[in-house]
Parts: structure tokens; sequence; C-alpha cells
């Protein structure tokens, strides 16, 4: 049954723009055998335009219900089904019109760090005394720096759980365009969850991702999306928070990811 209601979800203009031709014509045929009914003298053609208009009534209600059904399942049935139903298909690739991408390398060759630098020793101007330690002697600038070091991990996940996590994107992920969070907030008193983000775009503020609280629990399932195509790459802290029935906040989850576009 709920993929009756998804289907009906996913066509429902065009449901709208079918029917309402239908009761654009129809209407018109009720109306025109009315007319001919006023005027029609003899009982073959009385018996025809009667036919003619039931049969016209009876398709004005059936499309009229149909519309009326349509708009029930949105107001109504589309907030209870699960988020997951009303996630959009994965489009199936077609490998003979999808380019085909460059091959990932196996290894990639890191570059050669540069030896550290040598303090230059200095001789002592008498012969009779030691020559200065170079350890001693060297400023703390002198010493070796590596070139190339590798770019630290990005920052491990804070206070996730099994009753509040995301898993996608994973922490550490590269994103770009728009993205889907799926994960988990579902526990005892639930109230409502939020999705923020804190980056380059933001300031340094935790900007909310979803415009709004979501009242609605999720276990292993779809958060939300956004569309971050317009906003700035580089780091971002996404923040997964819960909050109980009184609205407190009772628990967040952090994890990092690099958008790119």
């Amino acid at each position: 049954m709920n993929q009756f209601y998804v289907f009906i979800l996913r066509n429902d203009v065009w449901i709208y723009i079918v029917s309402a031709l239908g009761l654009f014509w129809y209407a018109n045929e009720f109306i025109q055998a009315q007319r001919q009914l006023r005027v029609a003298f003899f009982n073959l053609e009385r018996e025809t335009n009667t036919q003619r208009r039931n049969t016209a009534l009876l398709v004005i209600l059936i499309l009229s219900g149909i519309i009326g059904g349509v708009y029930y399942v949105n107001e109504q049935v589309a907030p209870t089904l699960p988020p997951t139903l009303l996630r959009p298909a994965t489009p199936t690739p077609d490998i003979f019109r999808t380019p085909l991408a460059s091959p990932t390398p196996l290894l990639t060759r890191q570059p050669t760090p540069t030896p550290p630098l040598v303090p230059t020793i200095t001789l002592a101007s008498n012969p009779g005394e030691p020559a200065a330690n170079p350890l001693e002697t060297a400023a703390p600038e002198a010493e070796a720096t590596a070139v190339g070091t590798p770019t630290p991990p990005p920052t491990p996940s804070v206070g996730c759980n099994i009753q509040l996590n995301i898993t996608e994107p994973r922490n550490g992920a590269v994103v770009a365009g728009t993205i889907m969070f799926n994960g988990t907030a579902d526990f005892e008193n639930f109230g409502y969850y939020t999705l923020e983000a804190n980056g380059p775009q933001t300031g340094g503020q935790w900007a909310s991702l979803l415009g709004r609280n979501i009242d609605q629990p999720v276990e292993d399932g779809f958060l939300g999306s956004v569309n971050l195509s317009q906003w700035e790459s580089g780091p971002y802290l996404i923040r997964l928070s819960a909050a109980d029935q009184a609205q407190n906040t009772i628990a967040q989850c952090v994890i990092q990811v690099t958008l790119q576009q």
C-alpha cells in the first residue's frame, strides 16, 4: 500500500493535469447533452442525450474523486510515511553513455623530504680553545623542516553512538553539490533533531542545513538533503543534534567533511 502512495506522490502533478482536462471535457459534454434534451422531440433523441448526460456526470464524479484522493494523500498520508520511501530512486548508469573516468593509480609517490639542515660549525679563534658545540650554538630556526608532510587525518567524530550518528557521508569524506545525509536519530523520549554546518561559508558559526527541526525519529535511514553547490569550498563540521520532548538538547554527533566545488 505504501508503494501505491509513493506512486501517487511522485506523479500527483500529472494526475491533477489529466483529471482537470477530463473534467473540462466531460463538463462540456454534460452541458451540451442538457441543451439537446431541452429541444429534443423524439424519444430516441431523448434517450441518446440522456445516456450521454449520465455518462458525462459519472465521469465527472470519478475524476473529482481522484483529485480529492490525491489531495488527501498529499495532506494526510504523506507526513506519516517513512522518509526512506520518499527518497528518489538511484538511476541505473548507462555504460554506453556515461563517460569512463580515468583509472586511479594504485600507488601514489610521496614527495621526497628535503634532508635536514646541518648547522655550521664555527672554529675557535684561539687554537687552544675547543670548538663550540654545534647543538648549543644552533638557533631553533635552523632545525630541519620536512617538506611534503602529509595532511593530517580528519577530526575524529565526536559524540556519535548507536542512537545518534551520521553514516552518510562518512567522516572525512569529500562531497560536492547536493548532499544526502543518512544515519540514525532515535532514542527514548525523542523530541526532534537538527542538522547544522560550520565552515568557511558560515564564518565560524553554526548554520542550519534543513531550516527546521525534524520531529520524526529515523533509524538507519534518510535524515535530509541540502544543495551546497553555491557554498565556498573547504572543510566543514557537520553536527547532528538531538533534543527530548521538553526541547532540551541531550546529545550531539559531529563529523568533518570537505566540500569541493
